[in-house]
């Protein structure tokens, strides 16, 4: 009787041998649908796909991988991508809308366009080289990040409470976990692309665990907390409606350039619970650094005293 032993051959286990051989293939079937499953809702990575895949099981690819080589979240769409294209949405737009009315070009008011699609496509050419992502992954990170800037910049939540930051902060905790808890008691294994990644990554150094889903988690809730004790602050508040002159804006960016180094240098313990915490009160605290306590320190200290007016 045939057997399903090569599963890397596509149909082996399809439609023509589900009636002789029901029996002798259930893991291959589960594994082929854990396949599919991952494929369309997760995504492989290049560098442990051409492993995995058994497309190359008789001619082995040799592959060249990189440090940033090895993350270990699922590769679709591309968070690099992704997060570049809304990030820089709101800054294309605005320095667009400052140039059409300071110009009548036509080429001059695209350039702001073509700037931000020149960078992308950079971004996304290097995502795809490092073998950290399929083409598809990474058009779908761009895509996404252009609607989530577009949609999202209108409605930057400036004049919320502080209480709107930090349930939105638990929100994502909470909602994340419990799709986690779910997924996973439904039998969906989560951590696969930890397993593989740390499986066939040429160094074990590479492995980041800042690319792990839930270091994403943490970041994020991180950071919408971080915004509302931020715009809230009495820093921000002195600072909010102050004119800084350019000199005063270079020498924020350095001074924040300065402590970020650092701080970012610092939140790397070696337990996994341990980085989790340190990478939520990261994220909390860069905020607050970035958008009150830095332009306030600036501000402050270069704050010239106006002479005072002598009486005749």
């Amino acid at each position: 009787m045939p057997t399903c032993r090569n599963s890397g051959h596509v149909g082996l286990c399809g439609n023509a041998f589900a009636k002789i051989c029901p029996l002798r293939c259930p893991v291959e079937r589960k594994a082929r649908e854990e396949s599919w499953r991952k494929r369309f809702l997760f995504g492989d990575r290049p560098f442990w796909w051409v492993h995995e895949s058994g497309y190359y099981s008789q001619a082995p690819a040799q592959v060249h991988q990189f440090p940033s080589s090895c993350e270990t979240g699922p590769g679709s769409p591309s968070g690099h991508c992704m997060i570049t294209g809304a990030a820089l949405w709101p800054i294309m737009t605005a320095i667009s809308s400052q140039l059409a009315t300071r110009t009548h070009s036509h080429w001059v008011r695209v350039i702001p366009s073509l700037a931000y699609c020149t960078f992308l496509l950079a971004v996304g050419l290097s995502r795809i080289f490092l073998l950290a992502h399929f083409p598809h992954q990474v058009l779908a990170g761009l895509i996404t990040g252009a609607v989530l800037g577009w949609l999202m910049t209108p409605r930057v939540p400036m004049e919320r409470e502080l209480s709107f930051y930090g349930l939105t902060s638990l929100a994502l905790l909470l909602g994340a976990s419990l799709i986690y808890w779910t997924l996973f008691t439904l039998g969906l294994d989560l951590s696969w692309s930890i397993n593989l990644a740390s499986k066939w990554c040429e160094r074990p150094e590479w492995v980041h665990v800042d690319s792990r889903p839930f270091a994403s988690l943490s970041r994020d809730s991180g950071a919408a907390l971080g915004l509302g004790i931020a715009v809230h602050s009495p820093c921000y508040a002195q600072v909010r409606r102050a004119y800084l002159g350019h000199g005063q804006k270079i020498a924020c960016l350095v001074l924040a350039m300065g402590l970020l180094g650092p701080l970012d240098w610092l939140g790397h313990p070696p337990q996994i619970s341990l980085f989790y915490i340190f990478n939520f009160l990261k994220y909390t605290l860069w905020p607050c650094l970035v958008l009150a306590l830095v332009p306030w320190v600036v501000y402050t200290f270069s704050a010239q005293e106006t002479p005072p007016v002598r009486s005749s």
